[in-house]
């Protein structure tokens, strides 16, 4: 992964970022290590990434690291290529969903060994099952994500809505009182976009639906969880008309601008999303509410986790173990990480003992990790067209799943 590939990626923006000592005439560094990141979700992550990367470098000046972001939505594309290439980078931070993807393409290293000097009682238990596969661990998590509902408190106040809706029920109810005079109650992702899963998928766990049964055989997308919560998700532009017009050409990134100029009242995001909406729109008074439960239903919503993974084209394993041990350091993961960490120590530091991450661990404390399946991405490629299919009026809930499911089952064989 050298410049070639990566660079330019954002224009105006520096992708290449070198951590060392340098002498007058020369690089001291023996080794240079080539480090994936998401593009960054605030100047504060970034400052606190690439200050535990300088501290890294002052323990070990023999050691470089490049860090080379690339922007969320085509990253899983951009690191493909990049490990098909031959120039595969050194280490990766990685969503959870791509791991047993990458582990079955041959792409992830064995550190099961590495792993077993770490306190794995440390970490939140459900972490470690998406990171394994054969007995075998191939990744460390780093932060954990539960998402939420962010509201708008000025329009809450001017709608005269006191409490945040605890039901779907309630929660179309205060949508509808919400969507007024230029305002939609709720900004839906409809776009066929790599943020289209997160956001579906609260809803389909709400119904205690999912994607696959349990044993990752068989699509279960169509069963009478899935419909509900496909129609459910459609409903709320076809149906409630709580959501913009725009909504089936809308990523996050548009839903995002709606709910940050006053557009949208409601909008479901993951706790990164506080470090966008204070650079971007400081002036914005915004809560937290938890992800509405069916009724007659148990409380669900989604955990998403991004992990530290050594690549199997690494020619350096040992030094990039050396930096990952570090990151993980229960004070380094809780000045790095951008939401919650994943560490249990970690989350006892002075920085997440403020009311703002109260909501943020209870959420947590009711999500449902992301499936653990190598046809994530097919599956979610698969999903985003139904829900397009339904928001077109090109076919209904119950249609457009059972489709779904026999293109989802001839994965599985």
């Amino acid at each position: 992964m050298n410049g070639k590939f990566f660079k330019k990626i954002t224009p105006g923006i520096s992708l290449v970022f070198f951590m060392g000592v340098m002498a007058s005439s020369a690089f001291a560094q023996k080794v240079s290590l080539k480090m994936v990141y998401p593009g960054w979700d605030s100047k504060k992550q970034e400052e606190a990434v690439t200050s535990n990367l300088a501290d890294f470098s002052k323990e070990n000046p023999n050691i470089a690291v490049e860090l080379i972001n690339i922007p969320w939505p085509v990253m899983h594309q951009k690191l493909i290529v990049s490990l098909r290439s031959g120039d595969a980078p050194d280490l990766g931070y990685l969503i959870v969903r791509w791991l047993q993807e990458l582990q079955a393409a041959g792409f992830l290293s064995d550190i099961t060994s590495k792993v077993a000097t770490l306190d794995k009682a440390d970490w939140v238990a459900s972490t470690w099952e998406p990171a394994t596969s054969g007995g075998k661990t191939y990744a460390v998590c780093d932060r954990v994500d539960p998402y939420v509902v962010y509201y708008s408190k000025d329009l809450f106040r001017k709608a005269e809505i006191k409490e945040f809706p605890s039901t779907t029920k309630d929660f179309i109810g205060v949508a509808q009182k919400l969507t007024t005079g230029g305002v939609y109650g709720f900004g839906l992702v409809g776009a066929k976009h790599a943020t289209l899963p997160g956001q579906f998928m609260n809803f389909l766990y709400a119904h205690n639906g999912n994607f696959l049964s349990p044993d990752g055989k068989m699509a279960i997308l169509n069963n009478e969880a899935g419909v509900a919560a496909m129609e459910f998700y459609t409903d709320m532009l076809k149906k409630y008309k709580i959501a913009p017009p725009s909504a089936a050409s809308d990523s996050r990134n548009e839903v995002r601008q709606l709910f940050m100029t006053g557009q949208a009242a409601m909008m479901i995001d993951g706790p990164w999303a506080t470090g966008t909406f204070r650079d971007m729109a400081p002036k914005l008074s915004w809560g937290v509410g938890k992800v509405p439960m069916v009724p007659g239903k148990e409380r669900r919503s989604v955990l998403s986790a991004w992990y530290y993974t050594v690549f199997s084209g690494s020619k350096h394993k040992e030094e990039t173990w050396k930096l990952i041990s570090f990151l993980l350091k229960p004070e380094n993961m809780a000045k790095g990480v951008v939401t919650l960490p994943a560490r249990k120590t970690a989350s006892k530091t002075p920085r997440f003992s403020i009311a703002e991450w109260a909501p943020f661990f209870d959420a947590a404390q009711y999500a449902a990790p992301e499936p653990s399946t190598k046809y994530f991405n097919e599956i979610a490629d698969i999903t985003g067209d139904a829900i397009q299919e339904i928001l077109l009026d090109r076919k209904d809930a119950k249609k457009a799943a059972d489709d779904a499911a026999v293109r989802i089952n001839a994965l599985l064989k």
